[in-house]
Parts: C-alpha cells; structure tokens; sequence
C-alpha cells in the first residue's frame, strides 16, 4: 500500500487534498460558532484563507505537476523518500494551523514556507535537465508563492501589520492564473479527445491574451488595490476568459461529467473577475463574491475535477466518472452558488453553513471513493 502510495506525486497530495477539503471547512464553520479552541492571535479570515490556498491548493498542486512533470520529460520527478518528506512537510504546518496553541508558530512557518521551494527544487531537477522550457514558467511562480506566503506569516507574527489581506488577495489572482493556464491546456484537450465532433475552437492569439490579462491583475493590484482604476482591466480579463471558455463549446458536455465540471468550473473564473469589477464600478455587489467565486467554484471545481480524473487516467482505470462522482461535481456547484449568494445584500448567515456543508459533502465523496483507488497499485492490464 505504501508502495503505491509513493509511487508518484498525484497519490498521496490528492488524497490528502481531498480529506482536507472535507474536513478543514467544518472545523472553519465550527471555530465561527465557538466550537472550536482559539486560533492562538491568528486572524481568523486569514486563518481560513491561508489555508485553502497554501493548505489544499497548494498539495493539489504538487500532486498536479509532479505527476504532469514526468509526462512532460519522461523523468521521474520525486523518489518515494522524497515524496514522503515532501509531504510531510505540507502535514507538519497543517498540524500546526490546526493546534496553533500547541505547536510553536515559528515551526509553523519553517515547515510552511518550505513547501514551495522544495516542490520547485523538485521540478527545477527534471526540467532543466530535459531541457524544458516550455515549463520553467512554474519556477518563478513558486517563489512568488513563497514570497505572498511568507508575507502573510509576518502579519501571523505580529511583525508587519496590514501585510496579510493584500497577500492574501494577491495569491487568489496568483492561483487564478494557474487556473487559466494549465485549464487552457487541458480543458480543450480532454475535450477534443473524448468529444471530437465538437470542434472545440482555440486561437493563440486568445490563449494568450486571457492568460496574460489575468496575470496582469497581480502587479495592478499590487500597485492599486481595490481602486476603481483596477475594474476595466477585470472586465476584460473576465470578458477575453468567456470566450476564450465558449469557444471550448461547454454545452455540449453534458451527457460527461468529467467534462463538465471543468467547463462549469472554468465558468466561475469570468464570473468572479466580472464581480470584482462590479463591485469596483459602484455597484452593489460585495468584494467577497468575487473572491469566493474564483476560490469556491472555480479552484474548488477544477481542482476536484482534475484530481477525479487525473487519479483515473494515472491508475491504469478507464475515464469514467462514478455516479456517485457527478453527485460530488453537483454538490461542488450547489456549495460555490451558495456562498456567491451569501455575500448579496439582505442574505441571510444560514448561505454560509449551507456552502460549508455542500463543499465538504463534496469533497468527502471523493475522498471515500477514491483513497482505495490512490492507495491500490495499478491494475493490471
């Protein structure tokens, strides 16, 4: 079982993705209600955003691309000694998160911080020794990640007040454009290969300029925050990621539903950057919906649907989806339209609860189906 398990990065991070994502949000509903033991100083907003980006996000990732890696190379990527220690660090500063009054907050952070380098220094070893540069783009992003993370660790730490929320916001966009890119990779692909009479339709010149209007919300905000200067250039990240998505031609996926989570996942993201700007051009629309839009529907949805079909295609099983899965995909969206809800004038708290619920619902269902399918070697062919 061990074996299999550290045989390749999608297996144990996706596993621990899962069960996390199950259970990290009821213990956030839980500390709203006093359920749950102080979180030792910590804000607990950033508590909760920290952690589903450099909590769950972050081991999706990394079971994402150690896996992808190797098939980019054809090298391998990580020993089992390495992925082990790989993910114990990423157990280490979750422990930590999660009994902040009895784990040391400076072993938090080593543990924590080191994540991302050492996931990078990992890809770092296959790529350049491939000689694949298509892929390097990953390197830099790791070390921003490094960096935002550690930002909010100073605001954890009482040394920079203030620190955490623009962090925090500026890894939501980070992870946006990971979304767009790598979605715009596979999302077309996958679907082309299993749907060819579609003729789903791609123009480079669109693949790029979606990407990169995304990617240039990281410096805007950076150097502007929530400024209505920022709203044009949301409106048309959000307008060029919709047609790039509508030339994919998601309504004709239905009848597949690992198909059409990733299209209706990839949905959220124009939503979401078309909220913000809303909000920003004056209308009467919370922050916090676009905010949640990119995180719960749209990273929660593709990263469900991706580790769904990624732990089938990477075992040796056909690309089926399960019917209890597509319950889990129906859940996923129920749980993002809840909280988009939630934060709409005159909604009541109750939106919250039900989003937190439908989410882990969600993500159980995953897990339970799956941790055999991670756990067990490949079948024979």
């Amino acid at each position: 079982m061990l074996r299999a398990l550290f045989s390749i990065g999608f297996r144990p991070f996706f596993l621990a993705a899962g069960w996390l994502a199950a259970v990290w949000i009821l213990t956030w509903t839980a500390y709203l209600h006093g359920s749950w033991p102080d979180l030792a100083g910590i804000s607990p907003i950033l508590w909760h955003g920290h952690e589903m980006l450099f909590g769950f996000t972050a081991a999706v990732i990394a079971g994402f691309v150690l896996t992808a890696v190797q098939n980019w190379t054809g090298l391998r990527s990580t020993t089992p000694g390495s992925l082990a220690a790989l993910l114990l660090l990423w157990l280490l500063a979750r422990l930590g998160f999660l009994f902040p009054d009895t784990v040391p907050l400076w072993f938090t952070t080593l543990a924590d911080i080191a994540f991302f380098p050492a996931l990078g220094l990992m890809m770092a070893r296959v790529l350049l020794k491939a000689g694949n540069r298509r892929n390097y783009a990953f390197l830099p992003l790791f070390a921003v990640l490094t960096l935002l993370n550690g930002a909010m660790h100073l605001e954890f730490h009482g040394v920079i007040h203030g620190i955490g929320m623009p962090a925090l916001q500026l890894t939501v966009y980070l992870i946006t454009v990971l979304l767009v890119f790598m979605g715009g990779r596979v999302i077309p692909f996958f679907t082309s290969r299993r749907l060819p009479h579609l003729e789903v339709r791609q123009w480079p010149w669109l693949n790029w300029a979606s990407t990169l209007s995304v990617l240039a919300l990281v410096p805007a905000y950076l150097l502007l925050g929530r400024h209505p200067a920022l709203a044009p250039l949301l409106a048309i990240a959000g307008a060029l990621t919709l047609v790039r998505l509508l030339a994919w031609k998601p309504w004709g996926t239905f009848r597949v539903p690992l198909l059409w989570i990733l299209h209706l996942a990839y949905l959220w993201i124009p939503i979401g950057l078309f909220v913000q700007a809303a909000h920003l051009f004056g209308y009467p629309v919370a922050w916090s919906m676009g905010v949640h839009a990119l995180m719960v529907g749209a990273m929660g949805g593709l990263c469900l649907g991706m580790m769904a079909r990624v732990s089938l295609g990477h075992s040796g099983r056909p690309l089926e989806a399960h019917p209890v899965m597509a319950v889990s995909f129906a859940l996923l969206i129920a749980a993002a339209l809840a909280r988009l809800f939630m934060a709409m004038p005159g909604a009541g708290n109750w939106l919250m609860g039900t989003s937190a619920v439908l989410w882990s619902a969600a993500f159980l269902i995953f897990a339970s189906y799956y941790t055999p399918i991670l756990l067990a070697p490949e079948p024979r062919r």
